[in-house]
């Protein structure tokens, strides 16, 4: 017997339905090529609730500091100053004081100019290897010429760039930061009325907005430890659809088609939920930018639609699968992904390999810190070492399904295998976070890292793995927790605490 992996609801409707209410887009929708009204209604749904959190954050900072009723300052002043006296006032330098640094008011940024500065500078300039990328950031300078011209896409980087900016800045990691509310109900508010513009629907600029949307809500979800949402995951799939992955043929179209199925797999793995496989997003155009990190989404996309076949079919009832085809067919499929991983690992370029640092090489600040056992690993780039962490999260949940379905006797290699793979994790957290054990800033340079003997820290290691280390090291995390059962005692201990570690550095919960 054949096994069936999970479908689209969509298979299971007819036709004639009004709305099938497949999500992200139902088959209607897709037919005419137009976004489902789904993704529209589902903004609606978040933009009253924005509503709602800033008319609350409003009432509460009013009772707080209510304002005090005066006289103007026209009315009560006995003289008046010229408006050549003002203009010279305002064009002064300000300073209290002969050690503080002078600042001309005329030449004062905006906060939006600060926030968009920090925010390119530190999360999408820096340096990365290209094989690499599978997002999107790195695609906002090719469209940083029609910001002016697409407030849709002005608005939602305004989202992100206030939601870091704050956070880093201004520690600002309150869900109810006044600017970055009136930021995405902006952003939201755009996007609605964009959607209704079948022209918008085809560009690339408002998949890009719908895309650091999501990125947004990925981010507050991780410093405010709440439940992530999927509209906006699956509003860049609905708008993919409606165009068609192969008619996605411009350069930065490819590449945000590969950011788009980057995020729908991410989605499906840590929930053990389907990928749609809809031909709309899978057929690739001609010519895709592909490189080591993107083709292991595709290892990505079968490891979830198995797992998600397996938690609709349940685990088997014995040990023997001779009488139960389809879990017979779960298991062989699932030692088939492993050996996809497998092969993924053996052709990754050489540089990518992980070094691996002797304890006694490890400075003593690190290990107060935090290391498990007698090594640590050193990357070529963090951006590599979340990649190696992406391939370990996938293959060790393809194995615990393995060992639920092994007999008792055979378990041993699978499980020792999840081990050996929680350990490669938890020995990338060194390489991450350094000796910091509470909050620093972005570009502190005082941290100490564990680095090969005779080499120098990469300036640039300082800063990427502040912005990108502590909250990719997230997911790996709770895959760890997730398979606890398989676990030795010390991987167990080291985990949580290490996950103590990371929400107070970056002031998030520990997962659950």
């Amino acid at each position: 017997m054949a096994l069936e992996l999970a479908k689209p609801l969509s298979s299971q409707l007819t036709p004639e339905s009004q709305c099938d209410e497949t999500r992200p887009a139902c088959l209607r929708c897709v037919k005419a090529k137009r976004v489902c009204p789904g993704y529209i209604e589902g903004l609606d749904l978040v933009l009253r609730d924005q509503n709602q959190v800033a008319k609350a954050g409003a009432e509460r900072r009013q009772k707080a500091h209510p304002i005090k009723r005066t006289k103007s300052p026209s009315s009560c002043s006995t003289s008046t100053e010229s408006s050549a006296e003002l203009s010279s006032r305002s064009a002064s330098p300000t300073s209290s004081s002969d050690d503080e640094l002078i600042v001309y008011s005329s030449l004062a940024e905006s906060r939006d100019s600060y926030a968009h500065a920090f925010f390119v500078s530190a999360y999408v300039l820096g340096p990365r290897d290209p094989r690499t990328d599978n997002g999107f950031l790195e695609l906002l300078p090719l469209l940083f010429d029609r910001l002016a011209f697409e407030p849709v896409l002005s608005s939602s980087l305004a989202v992100l760039s206030h939601c870091y900016f704050g956070a880093w800045h201004r520690h600002i990691r309150s869900a109810e930061n006044l600017t970055v509310q009136q930021s995405y109900s902006k952003a939201l508010t755009g996007l609605r009325r964009a959607l209704q513009d079948p022209r918008h629907c085809a560009s690339d600029e408002i998949l890009m907005a719908v895309c650091l949307l999501n990125f947004y809500e990925y981010t507050t979800s991780a410093l405010h430890a709440k439940p992530r949402q999927d509209q906006h995951v699956d509003g860049a799939t609905a708008l993919v659809k409606q165009r068609g992955s192969r008619t996605m043929a411009s350069d930065v179209s490819k590449r945000l088609l590969i950011a788009v199925r980057h995020d729908m797999v991410g989605k499906a793995l840590a929930r053990s939920t389907a990928v749609d496989e809809a031909p709309e997003i899978w057929d690739d155009p001609e010519d895709m930018p592909y490189n080591p990190a993107t083709t292991l989404d595709f290892i990505g996309r079968d490891a979830a639609n198995l797992l998600a076949a397996a938690a609709r079919h349940g685990s088997p009832s014995n040990a023997d699968l001779s009488d139960d085809a389809i879990h017979a067919d779960i298991f062989l499929s699932a030692k088939a992904l492993e050996a996809r991983f497998a092969a993924w690992a053996d052709e990754i370029p050489a540089e990518w390999l992980p070094i691996s640092l002797p304890r006694e090489l490890i400075p003593q600040e690190v290990i107060e810190a935090g290391v498990l056992g007698d090594h640590c690993h050193i990357y070529s780039h963090t951006s590599v070492c979340a990649t190696w962490n992406s391939w370990r999260v996938g293959q060790m949940r393809i194995l615990g399904l393995q060992a639920d379905y092994e007999p008792m006797e055979s378990k041993r290699d699978a499980v020792l295998q999840i081990q050996q793979l929680a350990d490669d994790i938890l020995a990338s957290l060194p390489y991450m976070l350094g000796d910091k054990m509470k909050p620093r800033a972005i570009h502190a340079m005082d941290i100490v890292y564990p680095w090969l003997p005779g080499q120098d820290v990469p300036t640039n290691h300082y800063q990427s793995a502040a912005a990108f280390g502590g909250l990719g090291l997230w997911v790996p995390m709770k895959a760890i927790l997730d398979l606890m059962q398989y676990m030795r005692g010390d991987q167990i201990r080291f985990t949580g605490a290490q996950s103590s570690r990371i929400g107070k550095l970056y002031d998030v919960q520990d997962p659950k």
